[in-house]
């Protein structure tokens, strides 16, 4: 039932079959569960987030098939999540934590902002206030979908 689902883990890029790439989760020692979200796991649910927010490595990497990049972010839009923040490679953590941080705050503004505005200002403010104005700590995320 949540409006905003955040994914703060690792990802797991499967080049191979794109369809097995993951967030990895918690294992439970008392269950079957491999503590792995999969992109074929995500299809098969039913999700009513307005946005899903996967802050984690590859997460926007996939397959490219007729449908477009077949991965991560495609499974959440299959699930009904109609926006995707992803990355597009492996990401820096303290960085990371600091763009989302900041992308929060911007959405959450008085007069708020679309997600790509939000995430295009929080990169802006990462490259003026940071001593990481470096692209690899800041222009890894993007927001796909309407």
């Amino acid at each position: 039932d949540a409006n905003i689902l955040h994914f703060a883990t690792h990802g797991i890029l499967n080049s191979n079959n794109p369809l097995y790439s993951a967030l990895v989760l918690s294992a439970s020692p008392d269950s079957s569960e491999d503590g792995l979200l999969e992109a074929w796991e995500l299809m098969e649910m039913k999700l009513s987030a307005n946005l899903a927010v996967l802050s984690a490595c590859e997460t926007a990497r996939g397959h490219t098939a007729g449908e477009g990049i077949v991965g991560l972010s495609w499974a959440f839009f299959v699930a009904g999540v109609p926006r995707v923040v992803a990355s597009q490679w492996k990401v820096e953590s303290k960085s990371t934590s600091d763009l989302m941080n900041l992308f929060y705050k911007n959405l959450k503004t008085d007069n708020p902002l679309s997600v790509p505005k939000a995430l295009q200002q929080s990169m802006i403010q990462r490259i003026r206030t940071s001593n990481r104005k470096h692209p690899f700590y800041w222009a890894g995320f993007i927001a796909i979908g309407g």
